[in-house]
């Protein structure tokens, strides 16, 4: 199928943003998704990027069209970056079924309801397929047509709330495709003890070039994801031995469950998944002087 680019940088502050339709061939309806893809005023069709593959595309640049839970403003927020840690974002729109397209194929909480829209198909995980239709249908896309860094090293999935649960998923499923990880407030309560589990049966060597950033706030809903985001945070860090150049958790208690608390943490977050030394160097303290007598 050809691709066919609209440009709709009217939406977008700093950058430029074209959009596609395509279909998404393995889930079983091939339903057709909006793709969004923003390049920064740096992009010069010569210098090759990293990409940042983002859930919930809608929320992603400013649409007044779609308000949503706020914007996260990428097109700004990046163009402020220092160059090394600049990206190409690949946003991919949300949908009715989102519950569905964003839920990994693991055993749930029974006691956690996910949230349905009205007229959305029954909840079922197709979490599997999407993961496959972004590695298998889009990259492969993006790749061919833009100027990237299509190693793992330089390719990052993220969201927030179910799609940061999603692109936790999609790292540990590929992480020789994705090998960078932004998982805010994520859903992690969602699958309870199977994310554990799937964590403590994991190879730790599959991850040996891989980052994490983990983030969570502490108002409204957060409080639940705060307590399960700690419990996979430190099972990360013991079960599969994650340094702090591989993992790192933020929290922010005045932060809330909404787009403009999870734009606020995007530089912090790609500055700790693609640039070079992403390490924070321990303070030093004076030694005291020895006690007299």
């Amino acid at each position: 199928m050809a691709i066919v680019f609209e440009d709709r940088s009217e939406l977008v502050e700093r950058g430029r943003l074209v959009t596609f339709q395509i279909a998404m061939d393995p889930i079983p309806d091939k339903r057709m998704r909006t793709i969004r893809v923003w390049t920064p005023e740096s992009y010069d069709g010569v210098r090759r990027f990293p990409v940042l593959y983002l859930h919930d595309g809608q929320q992603v640049f400013p649409d007044e069209a779609n308000p949503g839970m706020g914007s996260w403003d990428c097109d700004k927020r990046i163009s402020e970056l220092e160059p090394e840690a600049q990206c190409l974002v690949v946003a991919i729109d949300t949908s009715i079924d989102r519950g569905s397209e964003l839920l990994p194929p693991y055993t749930r909480n029974p006691r956690f309801k996910i949230p349905r829209q009205p007229g959305a198909p029954e909840i079922t995980a197709l979490g599997g397929f999407y993961a496959d239709f972004v590695r298998d249908t889009l990259k492969p896309i993006i790749d061919g047509n833009f100027m990237t860094l299509p190693d793992a090293a330089h390719t990052a999935i993220g969201g927030a709330s179910m799609g940061g649960l999603q692109s936790l998923y999609m790292t540990l499923k590929d992480p020789d495709v994705f090998g960078r990880s932004l998982d805010l407030s994520s859903g992690l309560d969602i699958l309870d003890e199977s994310c554990l589990e799937l964590i403590d049966a994991y190879d730790p060597r599959r991850l040996e070039n891989a980052r994490f950033y983990l983030y969570s706030g502490d108002q409204w809903v957060e409080v639940t994801i705060l307590n399960a985001t700690f419990t996979v945070y430190r099972r990360m860090k013991n079960a599969l031995k994650l340094n702090n150049r591989q993992l790192c958790m933020i929290v922010d208690s005045r932060e809330s469950h909404w787009g403009t608390s999870w734009g606020k943490v995007i530089q912090d977050g790609l500055r700790f998944l693609f640039k070079e030394d992403n390490s924070v160097e321990t303070p030093s303290f004076p030694v005291p002087p020895p006690k007299k007598g």
